[in-house]
Order: structure tokens, then C-alpha cells, then sequence
């Protein structure tokens, strides 16, 4: 009878691991190919056969998550530090040693959390440890004098040399290989284009050249490789909090993976780590979170029942959301609304002041015609019960003679990652809009462009309101000159939110943002106890 470790058996003769010495494997070499901002999207809707090959011959999920937020450092750092961010202090992309709010909760380096290679360095015997790297911050996440071969390449294209290359001149037990231009892609093009589509595809072939070089060394045998990334992405950035954007692809293949096994559990960032850990038999310190994801290996299986449940796919709203922008919009006197399931089950329910929908909601068979400010949210039902995430959208009506009631002022700068002071500059443009956001003046903004937006609101009843800002990156909010929302920083799309009691009557409202470099993004909603979290409605400006 074939022993790994401590098993126990059942009368189906499944086995459950129980305290398994990894060490027992036989896997010697282990390979981690990370995608910056490679999305289940991607893989799902681009050509790629490499990728295809790898799921076919071993274990995958498109539903891992990323931590938040879903911005590079924070998750790249998790993937190869077995914690997450509340462990291991990095918190955005603007950390350094030198720069940090958070400290690591223990440390190997001064200010690092001790990651994979330095575990490997020092528990196996002569082990060879390689990073090769397309995005230069990568590099300053792991300890340096755990790697004999560190390189930060310049292109993708090097970047598949120089580690094929390594792979079969050195045959090493632990080698790191990042890319970084479907990334490009996203924040150049957008998710979902073809030019994203595209980055992907070439990713494939890119991983087609690491994989023969892994032949070609004739280590395969006993090679385990994982491919996943660091986030997803929304439109033309990343940062925030949306499937699309926290959920990664996870692929393991090897010898001793299960093949085509689709994971059904719950797999997380710092799992990746664990992972690589368990595969070399090397033991992981307390601080650690991560656990190895054991059921894509041969001879282990779960008992456990919590398993992902994948919804039904959620309503389409028309006009649709595209990238950070929600279904809806702003029209001219009424809008007609369609919602679409795009699942071949289930009824669609709806709400439109804002309220979850239920079993008993209305049910969308034909169009809907809107012609007063509404909050519209709908959901797949099933057997009378809610079977997909909830789909929400924001409509504003305005009347067709009505003038732009908010003022805006543009500033170029250069080299911003927070709001400067505006008191003594000069706009270099100015002009009036409908609402305060980013989507009417999109064609203005540029690479360090800070906006101020102005307008008077008009307030019906006195009440504590809740304004949030929705930014990349930093923004402000002020009512009658106090600061209420705080959402400054250089920073992917993140929503930040607070309270003032207003009285009845006029107020000025003042919103300060910027973009620095990448995606922009900029928009503005208001809650109150008799009113649903909206964007800013238009009913406010009268």
C-alpha cells in the first residue's frame, strides 16, 4: 500500500491528508510564471493554447482572489509572502523600506516580510534560486542575497529569453518569472479589447518559450510550474473592488497534479506561496497565512463543504457599464431602460428606488421607461430565490433646456501624487458641465492634471448626508469650505466617503481631483436617510 505521510483512509478508499510530508513529492523544481494584470477574461476570450494545454494537464480556477487592494505591489508581495497586506505592511505601490505606514508583523530583512526564496535559500541544501522581472518594483519585495540570479528585464521578449535560459543552463529549484505587458494592454487600451485580447495572446507564446525550455532542461519530470496574477482590471485600470478586478486565474500543472481538475475550493493570493512551500517540503513560519492548495495534488482530497458557488452571471443594464463607467447615465427628459439576463435560467426582478431586489420585486419583460431620477437594481432569480450578483444603475433626468450648472477648472502639472494647493495657480483651461465626474471632460484629462469642480447645491430638508468620492487617483470634497471626503493619494479606483448635517437651503459644493499617471477616474454620489446612495442626482443643482 502506497504511504505519503500520515493518510487517513475511508471505506471509499479516498484519502484525506493529514499532516503529509511534502518533502515525499518528488518535486525538485518549481517554477512560478506570474501575468501583471492577466484576467479569467483574458484567457477566456483570447486564443491561447499554451495556457489551454497547462488547465487541460493540470489543475485551475478563474476564481482565485487577489488582495486588496488590487494593485500590483500589494499583490505581488502576498503571492510570494504567504500574508496579506495586514501582515506583510505593503499597502499600495508607493511603499518603500523607507517609506511605509504599516510595519511588517515580523521580519527577516530590515522592514520585509520574510518571503519564498528566503525560505528556500535557507532550507535546502545548495538550492538555486532565480527572479527575472519585467517591472522593476518587483524587485524590491524579496530579499536579495536569498537569489543567485536576479534580473530585471527590459522587455517581455527578454524576459522569456533570460529565463528559458536560466531554466536550462542551471536547472534551478526555485525560479520567479514576471511579465508585465498585459498590464500595458489594460491601462493603454482597457480590459476587454481587442488589444488586451492581443497582450494575451502573446503571453501564450511567451509561456510556450518557458515551457519548452523546461523540456529542453529535462527537468519536467519532476517540475511543478503555477501560473496566476497579480489582479484583474475595469475599464482602463485596476485598484478597486469588482469581481473582474480581485479575481485572478490560478494554474498548477506537474507530474503529480490532477488533470483537467477544475479547484472548487476557495483559492487566495498568499496561497500561491504555500503552495511552492509544500511542493519543496519546506516548512513555513507562523506568521504565514497561506495554505497550500493540496487538493490539485494526486492522492489528496477534501472533505470540506464549503465550496465556491459560482452565480449566475449578473443583469445586463442598458445603457450598459463599460469599464469604471455604471449602466445608466444622464438624458434629457426620460430614458428607456433594458435589462438583459445573459444566463439561460432564472427570471430577472427589479427595483428602481434603490432597494434590493426580491422574489416578489418586478419582473422585467419589456422596457422600462424612467423620467425621474432613479437608483435601479435587478438580479437573476431562480426557484424564487437570488441567484446572481446584484446588478445596480444610476439614471439622471434632466430637463432638455437646462443649463450646465457646475463650473470646472483644469490644471497641467507635472509629477503629482496628491492634491497641491491651487490657491495661487492659474487654470490653464475652464468651461461648465452637467455633472461633476470624469466621463464629460474625459478628452481633457491628461498624464498630472488636477480638476476642481464647483457648483451650488440646493439642500430640501435638513438631514445627515453621506457623500462618497469613487477616484484614480487622489480626490477631495468640500462643503462650504469644510473638507468632508478625504480621498487623496496616488491610488487605483478607490472609494472613500463622509458625513456632514446640512441645513435646508443653498451650499457650496467644491470637488477637487487628480490624475497622475495610468487610468482616471472620478465619480460622486450622495446618500442620505430618505434618499439611496446615487451619483449625484440632478435635482441637486436646481
Amino acid at each position: 500500500m502506497l504511504t505519503i505521510g500520515k493518510l487517513l483512509l475511508w471505506s471509499s478508499c479516498s484519502m484525506v491528508e493529514k499532516d503529509v510530508n511534502s518533502s515525499d513529492l518528488g518535486i525538485d523544481h518549481v517554477i512560478v510564471i506570474g501575468f501583471d494584470g492577466l484576467s479569467p477574461d483574458g484567457l477566456q476570450n483570447a486564443n491561447t493554447p499554451n495556457f489551454d494545454r497547462l488547465m487541460n494537464e493540470g489543475s485551475y480556477t478563474m476564481h482565485a482572489r487577489a488582495v486588496m487592494p488590487t494593485s500590483s505591489s500589494p499583490n505581488w508581495a502576498s503571492m510570494i509572502m504567504g500574508a496579506g497586506p495586514e501582515q506583510h505592511g505593503i499597502t499600495s505601490n508607493a511603499w518603500e523600506r523607507d517609506n511605509l505606514i504599516l510595519p511588517a508583523v515580523v521580519q527577516h530583512n530590515d522592514f520585509l516580510f520574510p518571503t519564498i526564496f528566503h525560505l528556500i535559500d535557507t532550507q535546502i541544501e545548495n538550492a538555486t534560486v532565480g527572479a527575472i522581472y519585467h517591472w522593476g518594483g518587483f524587485g524590491r519585495l524579496f530579499e536579495k542575497e536569498a537569489v543567485d540570479f536576479d534580473q530585471n528585464t527590459s522587455t517581455e521578449e527578454e524576459t522569456a529569453v533570460v529565463a528559458s535560459k536560466f531554466i536550462i543552463e542551471k536547472k534551478p529549484n526555485f525560479t520567479f518569472v514576471h511579465f508585465d505587458h498585459v498590464d500595458h494592454a489594460g491601462h493603454e487600451f482597457g480590459h476587454g479589447t481587442s488589444e488586451y485580447y492581443a497582450s494575451v495572446e502573446k503571453a501564450d507564446m511567451l509561456l510556450g518559450q518557458v515551457l519548452e525550455a523546461i523540456q529542453t532542461a529535462g527537468i519536467a519530470h519532476k517540475t511543478l510550474v503555477i501560473i496566476s496574477a497579480d489582479h484583474g482590471g475595469l475599464g482602463k485600470g485596476h485598484g478597486g473592488e469588482t469581481l473582474k478586478e480581485i479575481e485572478i486565474p490560478l494554474i498548477i500543472w506537474g507530474k503529480y497534479i490532477k488533470q483537467n481538475y477544475k479547484l472548487v475550493h476557495p483559492v487566495y493570493q498568499y496561497d500561491n506561496a504555500a503552495t511552492v512551500a509544500f511542493a519543496l517540503g519546506v516548512r513555513t513560519p507562523e506568521a504565514w497565512i497561506g495554505r497550500p492548495v493540496k487538493n490539485a495534488f494526486k492522492g489528496f482530497e477534501s472533505i470540506d463543504a464549503y465550496q465556491f458557488v459560482e452565480p449566475l452571471k449578473e443583469p445586463i443594464i442598458y445603457p450598459k457599464a463599460e469599464g469604471y463607467k455604471k449602466a445608466g447615465g444622464l438624458f434629457d427628459e426620460e430614458a428607456t431602460v433594458v435589462i438583459e439576463n445573459p444566463n439561460t435560467r432564472g427570471e430577472l426582478r427589479y427595483t428602481l428606488d434603490g432597494t434590493m431586489p426580491s422574489s416578489t420585486s418586478e419582473l422585467a419583460t419589456e422596457p422600462i421607461e424612467i423620467n425621474t431620477n432613479a437608483v435601479l437594481k435587478s438580479a437573476v432569480f431562480n426557484y424564487g430565490k437570488m441567484n446572481s450578483i446584484v446588478a445596480e444603475s444610476y439614471f439622471r433626468i434632466k430637463p432638455k433646456s437646462s443649463k450646465r450648472p457646475i463650473r470646472y477648472e483644469l490644471f497641467y502639472l507635472q509629477k503629482l501624487s496628491n492634491i497641491p494647493s491651487l490657491a495661487s495657480r492659474i487654470p490653464d483651461t475652464t468651461g461648465a458641465c452637467f455633472e461633476i465626474g470624469s466621463e464629460e471632460i474625459k478628452d481633457l484629462i491628461k498624464e498630472h492634471t488636477v480638476v476642481r469642480f464647483r457648483a451650488r447645491i440646493n439642500i430640501d430638508q435638513v438631514d445627515r448626508y453621506t457623500f462618497y468620492l469613487r477616484s484614480d487617483d487622489g480626490s477631495k470634497l468640500l462643503v462650504d469650505g469644510q473638507v468632508v471626503v478625504d480621498n487623496d493619494g496616488d491610488h487605483g479606483v478607490k472609494e472613500t466617503d463622509g458625513e456632514i448635517e446640512l441645513q435646508s437651503g443653498k451650499h457650496d459644493l467644491e470637488v477637487v481631483w487628480f490624475n497622475g499617471i495610468g487610468g482616471a477616474w472620478l465619480d460622486v454620489y450622495v446618500k442620505s436617510p430618505n434618499m439611496p446612495k446615487q451619483i449625484l442626482p440632478t435635482t441637486l443643482f436646481n
